[in-house]
């Protein structure tokens, strides 16, 4: 691992937590940040600093960057990861879940953005990854905030890595396919060949988080991972495309089960930006 000082969003649980461990047993300084504190986390890892803020603040996201760079701890590498979905069952758009899932996934990245590249230029290095995902080149019924949210940040890191280049400002953008998290669900929402073509094409976090690391200390603009999923993307993308209607029966039917159930709706954090 070349980076000595590594930031990491997101870091309670899937590839955000993977990298984590990764770059501490590295020997790297881990700055850890999460919405919110986790005792347990925190004691299994007496190595990593975790700061405790809410990453749809601009002014809390300010303070944090203004005090590490006073204290001379600017990491070299920000790998942001942090984001949420909110899993729609229903036909109905709902304005309040997408505004939050836009807050959180967008947001909670350029509010990073903003004053990292206002830092005086030529002090040092800087990559800035971002977790994306396959799932905004085809889009996801269940969550159109998330997909929404990926593809923005995926067209706003692909015009900063062509601006910023030849600079000490390095932008890239992981698209992940699926990874086995606890966003790993919807499988009845799909016909079973396409839940086997799921499983198949699947990564771990750990395996995630060791291909983001290799991924760290080139300069290419994007990273797509695991390559085996595109063909999973592709044949959504023709079922959508060339079946009218192909998701709308399965996602009436989950929002009636769950309401049937009495169930609260789906929220998920995404650690890793998985989609799936």
């Amino acid at each position: 691992m070349d980076a000595k000082r590594v930031l990491v969003t997101g870091t309670t649980s899937g590839v955000g937590r993977a990298l984590m461990e990764l770059y501490a047993r590295s020997g790297a300084s881990v700055i850890a940040v999460n919405r919110r504190s986790d005792p347990g986390l925190e004691a299994r890892h007496p190595s990593v600093r975790f700061e405790c803020l809410d990453v749809r603040s601009s002014a809390a996201v300010d303070r944090l960057v203004r005090r590490l760079e006073e204290s001379a701890e600017l990491p070299e590498l920000f790998i942001l990861n942090a984001g949420i979905n909110q899993v729609d069952n229903d036909e109905s758009f709902d304005l309040a879940s997408y505004r939050s899932v836009i807050e959180t996934n967008l947001y909670g990245v350029l509010n990073f953005i903003e004053p990292l590249t206002r830092l005086v230029p030529g002090e040092a290095a800087r990559h800035l990854i971002v977790i994306s995902s396959m799932v905004n080149y085809v889009g996801n019924p269940y969550g159109l905030g998330y997909t929404t949210s990926k593809r923005a940040l995926t067209t706003c890191f692909d015009v900063w890595s062509r601006m910023y280049s030849g600079t000490d400002l390095v932008f890239q953008r992981v698209m992940l396919g699926p990874v086995r998290t606890a966003i790993y669900t919807m499988e009845d929402r799909l016909p079973p060949w396409m839940v086997w073509l799921k499983r198949v094409c699947s990564a771990s976090s750990e395996g995630t988080a060791r291909a983001v690391a290799g991924f760290a200390l080139t300069r290419r603009k994007a990273l797509f991972y695991p390559w085996r999923a595109v063909p999973l993307y592709l044949a959504l993308w023709l079922c959508q495309a060339l079946i009218p209607g192909f998701f709308r029966g399965r996602k009436t039917l989950a929002g009636k089960a769950r309401r049937a159930r009495g169930a609260a709706p789906e929220v998920h954090a995404v650690k890793g930006g998985a989609t799936r």
